[in-house]
């Protein structure tokens, strides 16, 4: 079952993508707090465990949130599938993710 995720999620991952690792990096000593989230990346999902922790098919299998994301301009173009893993309590506990090159492979 695929589920909706809360706007401060949705937020959380499009400032990551905006303000990349050096942005981060500045965050984190400005204010000092450490998350899971800090990682940033894993190729372009912004997961919140990297590297991915569980197989797409397990985090698929139970209840999770998944998006798509697409990387690369100069090369090969990787169209990837991303999902987290929710606790019933709605936190999530475990990521994954699946890369497939769709152009300039």
């Amino acid at each position: 079952m695929t589920t909706a995720v809360p706007k401060s999620s949705v937020k959380r991952r499009g400032v990551l993508r905006g303000i990349g690792a050096g942005g981060l990096a500045a965050a984190v000593a400005v204010f000092a707090k450490g998350s899971p989230a800090q990682a940033a990346n894993w190729n372009c999902c912004s997961l919140d465990y990297v590297p991915p922790n569980i197989s797409m098919s397990t985090c698929l299998a139970a209840s999770h949130y998944v998006w798509t994301c697409t990387f690369g301009t100069v090369g090969p173009i990787y169209r990837c599938q991303c999902c987290e893993r929710k606790r019933p309590d709605g936190t999530y506990n475990a990521s994954a993710g699946k890369c497939t090159c769709t152009s300039n492979c």
